[in-house]
């Protein structure tokens, strides 16, 4: 596992239960601090930092490995290059690796393949910059990095001032997987509903395991934090539309083996994909998934890499999931600086009706700040029922406890 951390730890966890043994290789030491929140090494036979290719590839050939997959977005490349040097089966097109991590090479992938995609232009200047807001001619854009992740440097820009402002608050700056921003992405604002499509592909087969609406919010700074996802049924109306069009992205993307999870936009004209990673959804917890499809992408998975036979009777079937119960997953948003703590928070959200569980990515006692972005959003809340309407009163209920500050009360 090249860092499993983020959902990537819950993938690991189930592969141990299946008697998988681990070994975990860290990208970079200056991954930041976030990703190692619920990391459990314990599961691990060895684990090592990844400073040189060469000794990182004597380290696993000592360790003979069947698959390697990457469990967070900061470990997509190098799974890739470890698995070409390794000559392994479990892969992805090692042509297209570039292309399922840079996002201006990954957007001219798809349509040079003919498929929808947001109009574009990479630059490491603003004058040329400057120069393709003024051909591109209208407002919004999204101003963003090349390689990053979780909304992290995203910006909607309503004029040219704003856009300049997030070009140079982006270039030359280190993103949240420690990447350089040497280029900045100005791209299309798509105008539409955005969904999420997870798959799992096993010798160039997908299954789809969850099909989700987002809701995000744009703050004052112009920065993008995540508000719900809600999962959908099948029988949803743009789910079959969704669906076929991501099997395309997925196929000259070359994801082949493993997990996708890819961000599409529902514009007036159709799918447009917004982007796509080769690793499981950061947000997910099977616990969620057992309860609404019974299998979401964490533990499918795993099924292709422990019982690849089993795996490929569920693709043979072609069927969609059924989904049993609803879901949100509501990400929380501090609206004051204080000292985060979480007592009387959770009280009151074990009285929701939908309430499953809380998942919070700060400390008690640590003072935290207003939200500013995806990495410094205080934690998720997870709502499964039968009944929608009682999610959505609940989702209400946790928006009215957070604008009163009920998980910033100070210690006693």
């Amino acid at each position: 596992m090249v860092d499993g951390f983020s959902s990537g730890k819950f993938l690991a966890k189930k592969l141990y239960e299946n008697e998988c043994a681990l070994f975990h290789v860290v990208s970079s030491s200056d991954l930041d601090g976030y990703y190692y929140a619920g990391f459990d090494s314990s599961i691990y036979e060895r684990s090592i930092v990844h400073t040189d290719t060469t000794f990182t590839l004597a380290e696993l050939r000592h360790f003979n490995p069947d698959v390697i997959i990457a469990g967070a977005e900061s470990g997509v490349l190098l799974a890739d290059l470890l698995n070409e040097q390794l000559g392994l089966d479990y892969v992805n097109e090692f042509s297209r690796s570039r292309s399922r991590r840079n996002k201006y090479e990954m957007i001219q992938c798809v349509t040079e393949a003919g498929l929808s995609a947001p109009a574009q232009c990479a630059v490491d200047t603003w004058s040329d910059g400057k120069d393709w807001v003024a051909a591109h001619g209208r407002f919004p854009l999204v101003v963003k990095p090349l390689e990053s992740a979780g909304a992290d440097g995203v910006y909607i820009c309503c004029d040219l001032a704003a856009c300049k402002g997030a070009f140079k608050a982006l270039l030359g700056t280190r993103n949240k997987l420690s990447l350089e921003n040497s280029q900045v992405l100005l791209q299309e604002y798509l105008v539409g509903t955005e969904y999420v499509v997870n798959m799992v592909s096993l010798n160039g087969y997908q299954l789809v395991t969850e099909v989700v609406k987002y809701t995000k919010r744009v703050l004052e700074t112009g920065s993008i934090v995540y508000d719900i996802d809600q999962l959908l049924a099948c029988t949803d109306a743009p789910y079959a539309e969704l669906v076929a069009y991501t099997r395309k992205v997925v196929k000259c993307l070359g994801i082949r083996n493993g997990p996708s999870h890819a961000e599409v936009m529902y514009t007036e004209d159709g799918p447009k994909l917004v982007e796509i990673a080769a690793r499981t959804d950061g947000i997910l917890r099977p616990g969620v998934s057992a309860l609404t499809t019974g299998l979401g992408q964490i533990d499918a998975c795993a099924l292709s890499i422990t019982r690849p036979l089993e795996f490929e009777q569920l693709l043979a079937c072609n069927q969609d999931y059924v989904l049993s119960r609803h879901t949100y997953n509501v990400c929380l948003i501090n609206h004051s600086e204080g000292v985060f703590c979480t007592g009387a928070f959770v009280q009151q959200l074990r009285s929701l009706a939908s309430f499953f569980e809380v998942v919070f990515y700060v400390e008690n006692g640590q003072r935290i700040a207003p939200t500013r972005d995806v990495f410094s959003q205080p934690g998720t809340v997870y709502l499964v029922h039968t009944d929608l309407a009682q999610i959505e009163a609940d989702y209400a209920r946790i928006r009215e406890m957070e604008a009163a500050g009920i998980y910033l009360q100070e210690k006693k």
